[in-house]
């Protein structure tokens, strides 16, 4: 069972159910409180209403991809961590877009922690 050793909420947008249920689970295994949407309109809405400390967006999506939702996020809150993940090459755009860190699909839990851990720490 995980050990809940922290209290930060994560917001999780990907339009995959299965990536989205595994990263549900394995953050929650690591004493995160999360939500996953489907899609970046959906993200939005609870960006606006809720107060999320790290949102970890996929980039393509049906509604809005993970670019348009990084930039959108960013206006409404500006200190919001952003990770971004993607199979393909979007690094450089997910960055540009106002994301801290890029992580690339498929990835092993042990890195995503890392990550996840790294960012919270700045």
């Amino acid at each position: 069972m995980g050990v809940k050793t922290n209290n930060k909420k994560i917001l999780v947008a990907d339009d995959d159910v299965l990536l989205r249920k595994l990263l549900n689970d394995l953050l929650t295994f690591y004493g995160y409180d999360v939500h996953c949407v489907s899609n970046g309109k959906e993200a939005i809405a609870l960006i606006e209403t809720d107060s999320y400390d790290i949102l970890i967006t996929d980039y393509l999506m049906p509604e809005m991809n993970g670019i348009e939702l990084i930039k959108k996020a960013r206006d409404i809150k500006k200190s919001l961590a952003i990770i971004g993940m993607s199979a393909s090459e979007e690094e450089r755009g997910f960055l540009a877009a106002g994301a801290n860190l890029f992580i690339a699909k498929p990835f092993s839990p042990y890195a995503l922690k890392n990550i996840i851990e790294e960012i919270c720490l700045t």
